[in-house]
């Protein structure tokens, strides 16, 4: 019939675009043709009964059931009109029934008008209810019929790599500043989300298979930020308040990448009491006496991990199960170091900033949104909300201790591993390979690696063989020349001082007969293909210089790395410590500052070292030296000059006990910077 090669029409059309997948029991019912027996066939729904119009309302009980499933529908449909859409696949198409289309796209939309206002009424009823969202996720903690192994095991291991089929799970934990990573996510990286903070749209969400159905990754082939704008059910993350209910939307083939930001517990309680009516902002008073009240939800993140029921209080058993989950299942970030959370999620899922400084943006836009706090550590009222949540507490103690660990351990996305090598292969393409013959254009460049013995070679270089060198001796950065010091005010001791030397044309101007800068992929990058870097560097054992910088930031008040708390702690403990910066010499060298490091970066650092860098070792110093004036050319202004900074007068000498070779605190520094280690041994070779 007419009407039958209309329908087919439409539904062939709707799932070409890609816009309105219907349900598979909207579909079983519409495309049937026949119904129960004097049925009368229609467009949209299914049959009418005998004695009913296809326009009249059925009965009560029919009417609550087409609701239902016109309003799961809904929920997962695009955020475009519906009307829009059948108007621009009528005229794609150039349907000949193009009136009749016209009026069972009407009657589509008047069903689904009368559809939103239901949804619409539903809302106001819970808003009416006088529960808030805090109160509403504590309802469900303890109430999963699978309980809590069934949610664990849809997500994968934070430790392991990202997998293309993996779903990116944003838990927002309330007032914890997780709004400001959805909106990064969303305005900075162009992604697409799909967020529940009803509990009724993940119920749905849950019936209509969402995730199998329309989650797509962002590192698909072809794709583009604005790709999926107008793909209504396509999406790029999940996001939702509700932790065992989220994961139920998870499958065997698209398993979660949960991520959480943690928020001090005490902030977190005052913030929810403030969220309550008729509470006011600043008043302890009230926040105690509603922390000591019998009907006051504490320890509310170890309940929600450990799926707790609100009855009854949390024991020790439920605490270890939430630090287990907490230590294995999240990528952990703090609401007090927002610029850090941010990074480490973007190399982690290996997304990209559309625009420069969008992630900055939003994180600052974030310290404007936080409220202040009317508690203050150390004081009574502090204390008793501690002691209420005491699990909370011991809980938030290992998710920062994670979280400062998982800074170097976490994977990082292989789409992000290769921009990282594409920069250091950028970067040190304007410096020559040692072998390359000379030019009278070239200018050195020293890696200046900490703690190696850097201090002294600047002052040779200046001092013994008067070349004027980079350092920025009075702030702002810039070209002025203090020739008495043979120094150029040049700062190259971030990436941003680099960029700013290098849109100057720092090299180009032929003031500086050296340039030095500690950030080797950065520095090299100053340079120019008409004035290239020479590069050279001082290497030391990695184990003596761990323990020489430990012990330098112990006194150094001058240095903007001091650190007076180092005086309470041993170098083993240092070194144990959970964000310890290891293998320092490789990362810096391939750009892997974050994140776990393995056999490819030791390969990279080799070929850079070997190629691009003469090598100097600091405890052969003399023959350091004695390689650098036989390869740059350079001569002592005075006899004897460099013999009297290595040996009369060395710089920055801080006296300290130094690990016992091959002892346990030797080992354990060795171990922990096995890559330096072996680009050590590799460099030794080198130099000999």
């Amino acid at each position: 019939s007419t009407m039958a090669f209309v329908l087919r029409r439409y539904l062939l059309v709707a799932l070409l675009v890609s816009c309105c997948l219907i349900s598979s029991h909207l579909l079983s019912t519409s495309v049937s043709k026949d119904g129960p027996a004097g049925a009368v066939p229609r467009r949209h729904g299914g049959t009418v009964a005998p004695g009913h119009s296809p326009r009249q309302p059925r009965a009560d009980s029919d009417s609550r059931a087409r609701a239902s499933a016109s309003h799961r529908r809904l929920l997962a449909m695009d955020d475009a009109p519906h009307g829009r859409r059948l108007k621009s696949m009528a005229d794609e198409t150039e349907l000949d029934e193009e009136t009749e289309l016209d009026e069972e796209a009407m009657s589509i939309q008047a069903e689904l008008e009368a559809r939103e206002a239901e949804i619409a009424a539903a809302e106001a009823a819970d808003a009416n209810s006088g529960k808030s969202m805090e109160e509403e996720l504590a309802e469900q903690h303890g109430k999963s019929v699978e309980g809590s192994g069934v949610a664990i095991n849809m997500f994968r291991r934070a430790k392991d790599q990202v997998d293309d089929r993996d779903v990116p799970f944003l838990l927002e934990v309330p007032h914890t500043s997780s709004e400001t990573v959805y909106n990064v996510m969303t305005e900075c990286y162009g992604l697409r989300g799909k967020r529940y903070l009803k509990l009724k749209e993940l119920q749905y969400a849950a019936g209509e298979n969402v995730v199998d159905r329309h989650y797509v990754s962002a590192h698909n082939d072809g794709y583009h930020p604005d790709h999926y704008r107008h793909m209504g059910r396509r999406f790029h993350f999940l996001s939702t308040p509700f932790y065992q209910e989220g994961a139920r939307l998870l499958t065997l083939g698209h398993k979660g990448r949960m991520v959480m930001l943690l928020r001090h517990p005490n902030f977190v309680a005052e913030a929810m009491y403030n969220s309550r009516p008729g509470s006011v902002a600043g008043d302890v008073d009230g926040l105690l006496a509603h922390v000591n009240s019998t009907g006051y939800y504490d320890n509310w993140m170890t309940r929600m991990l450990a799926n707790v029921h609100p009855s009854r209080d949390v024991t020790d058993d439920d605490f270890r199960t939430a630090r287990m989950i907490l230590e294995n299942k999240f990528l952990l970030g703090a609401s007090d170091h927002m610029p850090e959370t941010v990074r480490r999620m973007s190399i982690y899922f290996g997304w990209q900033e559309r625009t420069r400084g969008c992630e900055h943006e939003g994180v600052q836009r974030n310290k404007v949104r936080l409220p202040p706090t009317a508690l203050s550590p150390d004081t009574d009222a502090w204390r008793a909300v501690q002691r209420a949540n005491r699990y909370d507490m011991k809980l938030y103690a290992r998710g920062l201790s994670v979280f400062g660990n998982q800074k170097m351990r976490m994977p990082v996305h292989p789409d992000r591993r290769k921009i990282e090598a594409d920069a250091v292969t950028t970067a040190f393409r304007n410096l020559r390979n040692v072998a390359d013959p000379h030019d009278e254009s070239d200018v050195p460049f020293f890696w200046h690696i900490p703690k190696a013995s850097g201090t002294t070679v600047k002052e040779i270089i200046s001092g013994c063989y008067r070349k004027v060198r980079t350092e920025m001796i009075k702030p702002p950065s810039s070209l002025e020349l203090f020739d008495d010091k043979k120094v150029l005010n040049l700062d190259l001791s971030t990436p941003g001082a680099c960029r700013a030397a290098r849109d100057m044309n720092a090299a180009d101007q032929g003031v500086a007969d050296v340039f030095i800068s500690q950030l080797g992929r950065q520095g090299a990058a100053v340079f120019s293909e008409y004035h290239m870097g020479r590069a050279f560097t001082v290497m030391r054992h990695p184990v003596k210089l761990a323990a020489s910088l430990f012990y330098y930031r112990r006194i150094a008040t001058w240095e903007p790395t001091y650190r007076p708390d180092f005086n309470d702690i041993t170098l083993e403990q240092y070194v144990e410590e959970d964000a310890y910066y290891d293998n320092w010499m490789v990362r810096m060298i391939t750009n892997a500052k974050m994140g776990g490091l393995n056999d490819g970066h030791l390969d990279l650092a080799m070929s850079i070292i070997r190629e691009k860098f003469v090598v100097g070792i600091s405890d052969h110093m003399d023959q350091t030296f004695r390689h650098l004036e036989l390869y740059f050319g350079w001569r002592e202004s005075t006899e004897g000059c460099v013999d009297f900074h290595l040996h009369k007068a060395p710089s920055n000498k801080n006296k300290y006990d130094m690990p016992v070779e091959g002892g346990v605190v030797w080992s354990l520094i060795a171990e922990k910077n096995k890559y330096d280690m072996a680009l050590y041994n590799f460099a030794l070779d080198t130099f000999s």
